[in-house]
């Protein structure tokens, strides 16, 4: 076994495109034609008509205390490659593992409840990120005063600006000690 926190071995990610399900009526003929093909074919690497290749045999590690970067141009599969490290989506080939917990500092606040205050959002994150509820507690004045927001901790945060939100998902992120900082 690998000592690597980060394993990405042979990873591909296929896409569609224009694949959205807006309805079950829409899902369910799109996960039937998916069944059909898939039964059809020997080799997954074929790519049907509309479908795209997002990432093509990608392998790294990183260990710990090892950092990396991950640089291309638009559509290259950088966020692609992110979202899969943080199980956002699953590979079509390939895994992708990675050992210990994981701060990400994409999308920063994907997760916030629109109607929960910040504070509230604050436990529900660290939550997610498997912490305790005094390991949270401990680090909330941190948190708070990181990202400047503290006369509207108690405010829903569907009412703060878009730097506000940014803000307060940077600053958990920052404080969760994650074991991988993504």
């Amino acid at each position: 076994m690998s000592d690597a926190s980060v394993s990405f071995r042979h990873v591909w990610k296929k896409f569609r495109y224009g694949e959205v399900h807006n309805s079950l009526r829409d899902l369910l003929p799109a996960l039937g034609r998916r069944l059909i093909r898939r039964a059809s074919r020997d080799d997954a690497r074929d790519l049907q008509s509309g479908d795209f290749w997002a990432l093509r045999d990608v392998s790294f590690e990183v260990r710990p205390g090892e950092a990396i970067g991950i640089i291309g141009p638009n559509g290259a599969g950088k966020s692609t490659v992110l979202k899969l490290l943080t199980r956002i989506v699953r590979p079509t080939r390939g895994g992708c593992t990675v050992r210990g917990r994981i701060g990400a500092l994409i999308e920063l606040s994907a997760g916030f409840h629109p109607d929960l205050t910040g504070r509230e959002n604050i436990y529900l994150q660290g939550s997610i990120m498997g912490m305790h509820r005094a390991e949270i507690a401990a680090k909330f004045d941190e948190i708070v005063e990181f990202a400047g927001i503290p006369d509207f901790i108690d405010t829903p945060v569907k009412r703060y600006s878009s730097g506000m939100h940014a803000r307060l998902g940077f600053a958990i992120a920052a404080h969760l000690d994650p074991d991988v900082l993504i």
